[in-house]
C-alpha cells in the first residue's frame, strides 16, 4: 500500500463532504483488514505525520488486535509488545486522542496474551506504577496505567478469539481484586493529601473510570467495603473543598464525584448483590452516615452544585432498588437498627422526591425516585402472607399519605411571573413530570384506598382559600384538581362524598380571573370522571355548563375532548339535554374559533346527541351541522384547484364526516321503533355520493385524501351495517373507479369490509363477487408492472391486498372456486411477498397461503393450483427461514407446513425432498440437520408450537447461529 496514497484517504475521510466520506471510509476499511495493515500502521504513528493520519494508524492497530490476532505469529508477539510500548510512550505527552487509541489496543494484546503471560496485568501495573518509562510524568503514568487496565475487560468482551468467552470472562475476573486494590491504594494516598490538583483529578477520574469498568462483571460485595470507603471520602474531598472556597464545584471535581457515586452505583446493582445482604446493609449505612450532610447542603432551589445532589440520590435508590426484599425486612423487622436504617433511608428518598423548586427549571432531583415509590407498594402488595402484607401496609400508609401532599405540592404549574424564565423543552419535560405524578397518586391510592380522597379533600379546601386570598395561588388549586383527575379510573362510581365536592368546586371556580390553565385542568377532569357521571347524573348539567363554557374559551381542546368522553360514556343519561347542547355545539362549530382538530372531535359528541333526537328532529339538526362540510367539498370539486390549501380543506372536511359517520346511529338509543325508519348516515350517504365520486376523481393521486375518503365510507358501513345495502352499487362503482385509476389501501379496506358482510346476501352476492374479482385483476395487473428487485416499494399494497385475500379464503373460500379468479397468479405474487423484509407481507401473504391451502381439497381448480405450486411454496419458504425472512419472523412459516401437512401429506414427502439439495437452503447447514428438521416436520400435523421451535432452530442452523431451543 503506497502510504501517501493512505495518507491522502484519510485527510480526505477526515475533513471532506459525506459522499467523499463515504468513499474514503470504504476503502480504508479494506485497507485495514489487510495482512500489509500490520507494518503500515506505524508508519502511520511517525511523530512528522498529521494528528488525523496518527490517529488512523492507531485505529488499525487496534483493530487488527481485535480481530485479526491470528496473524501475528508467536515469535513476534515480544516484539509486538515492545513496538506497543515504545509508541505509548512516544505519544505520552499528546495527541490525547491518539494516546487512548494506543493504550485500548495495549489492553487488547494483554488479553491476547493472558494464557501466555499470565502476569501480564501485574507487570504492566508494576511498570507505570514504579515509574519505569522515561520522559513521562508520575500522572501521566498513572494516567495510561488506568486507561489500559480499564480496557482489559472491555476489549474481553469484543475481541474476536477461539478462546471461550465465559472463559475468559472468568480468567479476567480473577484479577479484579489486584485491580481494586491496586486502584484504592492510588486514591487513599491522594485522598490523605492536602490539596487536589487538576493534574491528579484527571488520573483520579481515569482510575475510578477503571474500577468501575472492571466491577461490572461481578465481584463479592464484600470484598468491595474498603474501595467503596475510599470513593465516598473522595466525594467528600471534592465536594467540601469546594464549599469552603466559592461554594460551586469545578467541572473536573463535578465529574470525579459523579463518576465516585457511579461507581458505588455499579458496586450496588451486580448481579450477585442479593447474596450480600449484611454487606448491603453495611454499604447503606455508609452510605447515608457519608453523604446527607452534602444532601443537606444542598437541601434547596437553584442549589450551585444539582449534579452532586442527583449522583447521591441515584445511588441511594438504586442501593435499595437492588436490595427490595431487604427493605421489607426493614420495615418489618423487630430489629431496632434495621428499621432505624430503613427510616433514614426513606426520609431521605422523600426528601428527595421534596426537593424545593419546581422540576426541571429550579431542581432536578425530585423525578428520581418515582420509580422507588410504585416498586415500594408493589414489594408490599405482592408479599404472600397476608398477615405480613397486613403488617407492612399499615407501616407505609402514613408514608405514602405524606408522599401524596408532596406529589400535590410538585405538580404546581410555574405561575405567570416565573414561567418566563421556562423554554419550550422545560415545558414539555414538566409535562411529562407530571404525567409521573399522576402515575404516583394511582400508587398511592393502592396503598391508601377512600383515605386518599379525605387527603384530597382537606388540600381542595386549602386550594380554594388560598385562591380566594390571591388569584396568583392559582397553581395551587389547579394541581389538586389535577391530582384528583389522575385517580379518577380507580374511583368507585358509588362515592357521594369528595367526588360531589369536587364537580361542585368546579362549577364554582371563577375562572375568567384566573389563569386559563386551571379552566383546562378542570375540562379534562369532567372527561375523566365520565364513568361516575354514568352513575350520577344529578351532576351532569354542572359539568355540561363547564364544557360549554370550554368550547368558547381558548381550552376549547380540552372541552371538545371531554365532551366526547361524556358523550360516549353518558349518552343516554345525556338525552335530556341533547337538543341544548347541540345548539352550543352547532355555534361553537360555526363560530370560527375551533381547530380543525377540534371541530372533528366535537363532530363525534354530535354525532352521539343527534342520535338521541326524534326522528323528525334528525334531519333539520343533520342539515344545520354537515352541509357546510358538503357545500365546502362540491365547491372545491367544481373548482378544480388542487393547492395544498384546498387539500388541507378538503381533508378537514372528510375527517369531520368520517367522525359524524362513526358515530351518528339511532338503532339502540331510541325509545320508539325505528326499524321503517331510514338511519340518518345513510341519507346523508344517498345525497353525497357524487360528491364522493367527485372526491375521488380529482385527488385519485393523493394518497392522504383517498385514504380519509375510504375512511369515511369505511365508518359509514361499519356503522350502518345491513342498513348500507342500498348504497352498495353506487359504493361498489366509487371503489371500482379508484382502482381503475390507482390500486390503494384504504379502498381495499373497505372492499373487505363489504365483501365479507354482504358476500352470502341472495341480493349482493353478484356485486360483491364482481367487486372482488375486479379488485384482484386491477392489482395482480399493476404488480406485473413491478421490476423483479422493487417489491418493497409497494410492501403497503401487499400488505393490504393479501389481508383481504387472506380473510376472504377462510371465509369466503367458495369465491375462488368459480374459475374467474386467477389462482396461480395469486400464488406467485403471495411468494413475492413473503420473501420481503418488511414484516406486513410476510405475515399476511403467509396468512393467506396457509388459509388457501386448507381450503383447496374443497374446490377442484384450489386443489390443482396447490398441487402444480406446491413445491414452489415449499422451496420458497425454505429459503425465507433459511436466510431470505428475519429471523425474529420465521415463525409464521409454521403454518404452511401445518397446513399443507394436513392436506397434501403424501405431496410434502416429496416436496421436501428439495433439502437434498447441496448448500440449500444455505451451505452451513449439515444433511442430518436437514433430515431431522425434515422428519419433525412431516411427523407433526397438530402442535403448532413444535413446528414453530423447529422452524426457529433451523433458520438459527442455516445462519450459523448456536441457538437454546
Amino acid at each position: 500500500v503506497d502510504i501517501k496514497v493512505l495518507e491522502e484517504a484519510v485527510v480526505l475521510f477526515y475533513r471532506s463532504e459525506s459522499t467523499q466520506q463515504a468513499t474514503a471510509h470504504q476503502w480504508l476499511s479494506q485497507v485495514q483488514l489487510s495482512p500489509q495493515a500490520w507494518q503500515f500502521c506505524w508508519e502511520l504513528m511517525r511523530p512528522d505525520k498529521s494528528c488525523e493520519v496518527q490517529f488512523f494508524g492507531a485505529t488499525t492497530l487496534h483493530s487488527k488486535l481485535l480481530k485479526y490476532w491470528h496473524e501475528v505469529p508467536k515469535e513476534m508477539h515480544e516484539e509486538l509488545k515492545q513496538k506497543l510500548l515504545q509508541a505509548i510512550v512516544a505519544f505520552g505527552g499528546g495527541p490525547k486522542l491518539v494516546l487512548n487509541r494506543l493504550c485500548i489496543a495495549f489492553s487488547a494484546f494483554i488479553v491476547h496474551m493472558l494464557e501466555e503471560w499470565p502476569t501480564a496485568i501485574e507487570d504492566v501495573t508494576n511498570t507505570f506504577q514504579n515509574q519505569q518509562l522515561p520522559n513521562l510524568s508520575v500522572n501521566t503514568q498513572i494516567w495510561i496505567m488506568m486507561e489500559i487496565l480499564g480496557g482489559i475487560p472491555e476489549e474481553a468482551n469484543a475481541i474476536y478469539t477461539s478462546v471461550q468467552r465465559a472463559m475468559l470472562r472468568q480468567e479476567i475476573n480473577k484479577r479484579t481484586g489486584f485491580i481494586l486494590f491496586t486502584i484504592d491504594t492510588y486514591l487513599s494516598v491522594k485522598c490523605d493529601a492536602p490539596g487536589l490538583e487538576d493534574e491528579d483529578t484527571a488520573s483520579m477520574l481515569r482510575a475510578v473510570k477503571c474500577g468501575g469498568l472492571w466491577l461490572k462483571n461481578g465481584h463479592p460485595m464484600d470484598s468491595c467495603l474498603k474501595f467503596a470507603e475510599t470513593l465516598l471520602k473522595l466525594v467528600n474531598k471534592c465536594y467540601w473543598s469546594c464549599v469552603q472556597g466559592d461554594g460551586c464545584m469545578s467541572a473536573d471535581e463535578n465529574e470525579l464525584a459523579e463518576v465516585c457515586l457511579e461507581t458505588l452505583s455499579v458496586i450496588m446493582i451486580q448481579p450477585d448483590a442479593h447474596r450480600y445482604p449484611n454487606t448491603a446493609l453495611v454499604m447503606i449505612r455508609m452510605f447515608l452516615d457519608s453523604l446527607t450532610e452534602i444532601i443537606k447542603a444542598e437541601w434547596r432551589e437553584n442549589n450551585l452544585n444539582e449534579d452532586i445532589a442527583v449522583g447521591i440520590y441515584t445511588l441511594l435508590i438504586a442501593s435499595i432498588e437492588s436490595q427490595s426484599r431487604l427493605l421489607l425486612t426493614g420495615i418489618a423487622s423487630d430489629s431496632t437498627q434495621h428499621r432505624e436504617l430503613y427510616t433514614r433511608l426513606i426520609e431521605e428518598i422523600l426528601q428527595c422526591t421534596n426537593k424545593p423548586g419546581i422540576y426541571p427549571v429550579e431542581e432536578s432531583c425530585s423525578i428520581l425516585a418515582m420509580g422507588f415509590w410504585y416498586m415500594l407498594q408493589d414489594e408490599v402488595l405482592s408479599l404472600d402472607s397476608d398477615a405480613q402484607r397486613s403488617k407492612c401496609l399499615e407501616i407505609i400508609r402514613p408514608l405514602y399519605a405524606h408522599l401524596t401532599k408532596v406529589l400535590v405540592q410538585k405538580a404546581q404549574q410555574p405561575n405567570e411571573v416565573s414561567i418566563e424564565r421556562w423554554s419550550a423543552d422545560d415545558l414539555e419535560t414538566f409535562r411529562c413530570y407530571r404525567q409521573d405524578i399522576s402515575d404516583t397518586l394511582m400508587y398511592c391510592y393502592d396503598v391508601l384506598h377512600e383515605n386518599l380522597l379525605e387527603i384530597f379533600a382537606v388540600l381542595l379546601d386549602e386550594g380554594i382559600l388560598a385562591v380566594r386570598s390571591d388569584h396568583m395561588n392559582w397553581p395551587k388549586l389547579e394541581a389538586v384538581i389535577y391530582s384528583m383527575c389522575s385517580i379518577a379510573e380507580h374511583i368507585n362510581v358509588t362515592e357521594n362524598k369528595v367526588i360531589p365536592k369536587l364537580m361542585h368546586t368546579l362549577s364554582e371556580i371563577p375562572y375568567e380571573t384566573l389563569n386559563e390553565k386551571l379552566l383546562g385542568t378542570a375540562l379534562e377532569t369532567i372527561g375523566s370522571y365520565c364513568e361516575w357521571f354514568k352513575e350520577n347524573p344529578p351532576y351532569l348539567p354542572q359539568a355540561i355548563e363547564l364544557l360549554v363554557k370550554g368550547l368558547n374559551s381558548s381550552m376549547a381542546s380540552q372541552a371538545t375532548l371531554g365532551l366526547k368522553e361524556l358523550t360516549r360514556e353518558c349518552q343516554m343519561q345525556m338525552k335530556y339535554y341533547a337538543e341544548p347542547l347541540l345548539k352550543d355545539c352547532e355555534q361553537s362549530l360555526h363560530g370560527g374559533r375551533l381547530k380543525n382538530a377540534e371541530s372533528v372531535r366535537l363532530m363525534y359528541s354530535i354525532g352521539r346527541l343527534m342520535s338521541m333526537l326524534s326522528a323528525d328532529k334528525i334531519p333539520s339538526c343533520l342539515d344545520l351541522m354537515v352541509s357546510p362540510c358538503f357545500e365546502e367539498l362540491q365547491l372545491i370539486t367544481q373548482n378544480r384547484t388542487q393547492s395544498e390549501a384546498t387539500k388541507i380543506r378538503t381533508l378537514f372536511r372528510l375527517n369531520m364526516v368520517s367522525t359524524l359517520y362513526s358515530s351518528l346511529n339511532t338503532k339502540g338509543v331510541q325509545q320508539e321503533n325505528t326499524d321503517n325508519i331510514a338511519q340518518p348516515v345513510l341519507l346523508v350517504m344517498e345525497k353525497t355520493m357524487p360528491i364522493f365520486r367527485a372526491i375521488g376523481e380529482m385527488w385519485i393521486d393523493d394518497t392522504q385524501i383517498i385514504e380519509a375518503l375510504c375512511n369515511s365510507l369505511k365508518y359509514a358501513v361499519t356503522n350502518l351495517m345491513n342498513d348500507c345495502k342500498p348504497m352498495l352499487p353506487d359504493l361498489c362503482c366509487l371503489i371500482v373507479s379508484i382502482f381503475q385509476t390507482k390500486c390503494v389501501c384504504p379502498a381495499m379496506d373497505i372492499a373487505k369490509t363489504c365483501i365479507i358482510m354482504f358476500y352470502n346476501d341472495p341480493d349482493m352476492h353478484s356485486k360483491m363477487h364482481q367487486l372482488l374479482v375486479e379488485i384482484i385483476i386491477y392489482n395482480i395487473r399493476h404488480f406485473e408492472q413491478i421490476p423483479e428487485n422493487n417489491f418493497s416499494d409497494v410492501s403497503d399494497l401487499l400488505e393490504s391486498f393479501f389481508a383481504l385475500n387472506a380473510q376472504i379464503v377462510r371465509k369466503l373460500s367458495v369465491a375462488y372456486s368459480r374459475g374467474d379468479i386467477d389462482c396461480f397468479k395469486l400464488i406467485h405474487f403471495a411468494l413475492k411477498a413473503i420473501v420481503l423484509p418488511e414484516s406486513g407481507p410476510v405475515k399476511y401473504s403467509t396468512q393467506f397461503l396457509s388459509h388457501f391451502i386448507m381450503q383447496s381439497r374443497q374446490f377442484p381448480n384450489m386443489t390443482t393450483t396447490i398441487i402444480e405450486r406446491g413445491g414452489q411454496i415449499i422451496q420458497t419458504t425454505l429459503m425465507c427461514i433459511g436466510s431470505l425472512t428475519p429471523r425474529t419472523q420465521v415463525e409464521v412459516f409454521a403454518d404452511i407446513f401445518l397446513s399443507i401437512n394436513k392436506k397434501y401429506p403424501q405431496e410434502l414427502i416429496v416436496w421436501l425432498k428439495v433439502l437434498a439439495t447441496p448448500q440449500f437452503p444455505t451451505a452451513l447447514v449439515s444433511d442430518s440437520e436437514k433430515n431431522a428438521f425434515m422428519n419433525t416436520i412431516i411427523r407433526e400435523k397438530v402442535n403448532k408450537r413444535i413446528i414453530q421451535g423447529q422452524v426457529r432452530e433451523f433458520s438459527a442452523k442455516c445462519r450459523g447461529i448456536l441457538e437454546k431451543i
